[in-house]
């Protein structure tokens, strides 16, 4: 299964950079996506802490999610159904249990756990997730100008 998710990971990040030049029409140039194993070593569980380790990250455009485990689905919804814990009118739904998802657009992404649609609870039980995402930082406003601004007259 490990080798599987590996492959699967590859795969998304290769297609996202294969089909993304990285640059605007305008010109800027913007940082690549960054690939997040969602709850880290916690993984895609009732166990971990979401809030928190969402706070401690900055999602922008480009940025992949990667939901992994077996026979957890992760149901995309509304903020409304998010904080009732609703599914009956989903966004989507990704049930393969290794789900890598492109954050596409800026805005907020609601995502809620269960097992399968068999046992419910586990959105109650902690097993969701809001991801607020924003257009990416362009590099060169990363860079400081060598210019210096002209003197007062």
């Amino acid at each position: 299964m490990a080798l599987r998710t590996s492959i699967l990971v590859f795969f998304v990040a290769m297609a996202f950079l294969g089909t993304c030049s990285c640059a605007s029409t305008s010109g800027a140039v913007y940082r690549a996506g960054v690939l997040y194993h969602v709850g880290d070593s916690g993984g895609w569980s009732i166990i971990a802490d979401y809030n928190n380790w969402t706070s401690k990250k900055d999602f922008h455009v480009g940025d992949i999610l990667i939901f992994g485990k077996m026979f957890h689905t992760v149901t995309q919804v509304n903020g409304e159904d998010y904080q009732s814990c609703n599914t009956k009118s989903p966004i989507k739904v990704y049930a393969t249990g290794s789900d890598a998802i492109t954050l596409t657009k800026p805005g907020n992404y609601y995502f809620i756990g269960g097992r399968n649609f068999k046992k419910p609870g586990h959105c109650q039980a902690g097993e969701k997730i809001h991801i607020k995402v924003t257009l990416p930082i362009p590099k060169h406003h990363l860079v400081a100008s060598s210019r210096l601004a002209p003197s007062p007259k």
